[in-house]
């Protein structure tokens, strides 16, 4: 991946700034400012401004102008602050991310994050004070990395001495964006902002299924049957540019006969229209995790979402199936946060076939910026096809790759140290980043939209699932007193490599993914370019998340406070090989007496003793 000097976020809403003039920078004169600025090595222009690059493209310059965008109109932007050590939060994220680490899942929270690689409070509160100065509603966030403002495109243009105009995209459209680069008058070094232009609009993966009809507890037979966890106490988040109805949800709950807790809204309040991706997002993983709490995070980019969830610490899934192509280094530096905070993220890796090879991004999108499926820190979810047993009660023998699931080789990213293990194999990369990472049902489901039952599919289908999936294991780590998954690559892939991969994972072997440029990948044993390691077995749970051991000579009994160790009681003579605790969730199923079984002659559980 190309170098970007790291930034730290500031979520500036609509129109930044209220009218600057020279005279008008904070906790510094002109002269002072210059210096500090030039001594941090930040370009100033001839008027002395802080000056900004990257925020233009060729194809955006070379647009023909329409015309100016209304003083009045409201806007929202995201402005990062360059990170003290950026290499060192990469590092972090990554060590709390392994298994192998001595930090593995210890976990910070957003105020200690501030504290390791925030801004200085008082930087932040200038920060703060310069939007409030220019008569601007401030959001803070917890991570001193994010601030959320809103205001007129008069005052940013004022603020950032420009002009927003509208020109027109290629196929005729229009798009705002600003006719220079920025520049300010702040004595804090500033990366880049977000939100000054929308030539590529956000794109959703999914919603290309026509005749699907599983639903409701169907994903559950298929991928965790007998499970009794069902993410009571966990809170899925979902990312969403468009919107959802309550009425939907419940008519979802009504069609499949169970109940929903009602859906938060983040920001509160916010007007929306439903849509097919808000809708199938949050009934697919309702459909994994019926007892969840879901909060959907809505906001006008990519970067002010991301800055939302982070201040959720207490949200330890997140869901998105929507492209965003105006990415940057603070959005990546987002994700580490997630990471650090030990939040998983699941990405849907669209529904276009195979990625061309050696041009992903494709030449579609704005360049130098991210597609948001380069962003390190997050699961990368492909699509299959189940064909379960039962009409939706088991599932079945076969589960297939769902020929629109997308997936192949991100060249602009170097293929990370969890991937290792599976370079080369069935075409996979051994230098760069192989997508996707694991994969669900995405061949279509029943939904319920708009007053009504409609079927809609899609990789957009399986994230959420896996979403769902997440919070049944994070909440048997609440049980078991232990910390969330968190970024869970790394925890995967190890699972895979291990002879538990046939538990854990149901290795999707047939089925190929063409894109209609003559590309395309095929599934095969293990990893693979059209499903990554396949889709999720109930094994995977206690794979993730297994009960820790207890000292010797006890074993662990289940309560309403979750588990605790207790001494093993004298084994009774006629079990001749010695007696064990049988572990939570292995039948004979334990509720508030703990049960112990004679051990059978190969070790294992054998005949319960109640206790």
């Amino acid at each position: 991946m190309r170098i970007i000097r790291s930034y730290i976020f500031v979520a500036l809403g609509a129109a930044l700034l209220s009218a600057w003039s020279d005279g008008d920078i904070l906790a510094a004169d002109a002269t002072s400012t210059g210096t500090t600025l030039q001594s941090a090595g930040i370009a100033l222009n001839a008027a002395g401004r802080q000056q900004l690059q990257g925020h233009l493209t060729p194809e955006m310059k070379q647009a023909p102008v329409v015309g100016p965008v209304a003083p009045t109109k409201q806007l929202t932007l995201t402005i990062g602050l360059a990170l003290k050590d950026r290499n060192a939060l990469i590092d972090a994220a990554n060590q709390v991310s392994d298994p192998k680490s001595s930090s593995y899942r210890k976990y910070l929270s957003p105020e200690q994050f501030a504290d390791r690689f925030g801004t200085t409070p008082a930087d932040y509160e200038t920060l703060l004070e310069w939007g409030r100065s220019n008569n601007l509603t401030v959001t803070p966030h917890k991570n001193r990395i994010i601030a959320t403002v809103a205001g007129s495109v008069a005052n940013i243009e004022a603020a950032l001495d420009i002009h927003l105009k509208y020109s027109k995209r290629p196929d005729g459209t229009w798009f705002f964006a600003p006719d220079a680069e920025p520049s300010l008058n702040l004595a804090l070094p500033i990366e880049h902002i977000s939100g000054l232009e929308n030539f590529v609009l956000p794109t959703q993966a999914g919603g290309s299924g026509s005749n699907g009809e599983y639903q409701g507890t169907d994903f559950r037979n298929a991928y965790v049957p007998s499970v009794t966890l069902t993410g009571a106490g966990q809170t899925i988040g979902i990312f969403m540019f468009d919107g959802f109805a309550q009425s939907d949800i419940n008519g979802y709950a009504a069609l499949t006969k169970q109940t929903f807790l009602p859906v938060e809204e983040l920001p509160a309040n916010t007007s929306t229209t439903p849509g097919v991706e808000g809708t199938l997002d949050v009934e697919m993983a309702l459909s994994m995790a019926p007892a969840a709490q879901v909060v959907v995070f809505l906001g006008g980019t990519g970067a002010a979402i991301l800055a939302n969830m982070a201040d959720r610490d207490d949200i330890e899934q997140f869901s998105s199936s929507w492209f965003w192509y105006n990415g940057s280094t603070s959005d990546e530096n987002l994700m580490a946060e997630l990471a650090l905070q030990g939040q998983s993220f699941f990405q849907a890796s669209g529904d276009a076939g195979a990625y061309a090879v050696g041009v992903f991004p494709s030449s579609k999108y704005k360049s130098p910026n991210l597609d948001c499926r380069q962003f390190p820190f997050i699961t990368i979810v492909g699509g299959t096809s189940l064909d379960m047993s039962g009409n939706g009660a088991s599932y079945g023998t076969l589960e297939t790759t769902w020929p629109g699931s997308s997936g192949g080789i991100i060249s602009s990213v170097p293929i990370p140290s969890y991937q290792a293990g599976i370079a080369g194999h069935n075409g996979a990369s051994s230098s760069n980043r192989n997508v996707p990472d694991v994969s669900a049902q995405a061949a279509g489901t029943n939904i319920f939209l708009n007053g009504a039952v409609t079927s809609k599919g899609g990789t957009s289908q399986a994230t959420p699932l896996w979403a769902g999936f997440m919070a049944l294991v994070n909440q048997q780590a609440v049980k078991y007193r232990e910390s969330s998954v968190g970024f869970a690559n790394p925890a995967l892939y190890e699972v895979a490599a291990t002879t538990a991969y046939s538990t854990t994972f149901h290795d999707v072997v047939s089925g190929c993914t063409p894109n209609g440029n003559g590309n395309q990948y095929c599934a095969g044993t293990g990893y693979d370019l059209a499903t990554g390691l396949g889709s999720p077995q109930s094994g995977l749970i206690n794979a993730l998340m297994p009960a820790p051991p207890c000292p010797p000579g006890e074993g662990w009994i289940e309560n309403g406070n979750g588990l605790q160790c207790i001494k093993i009681p004298a084994c009774p003579a006629d079990c001749r090989d010695g007696c064990i605790v049988v572990p939570p969730g292995i039948p004979p199923n334990r509720t508030s007496n703990a049960i112990f079984a004679c051990k059978n002659a190969q070790g294992g559980i054998g005949t319960p003793i109640q206790q």
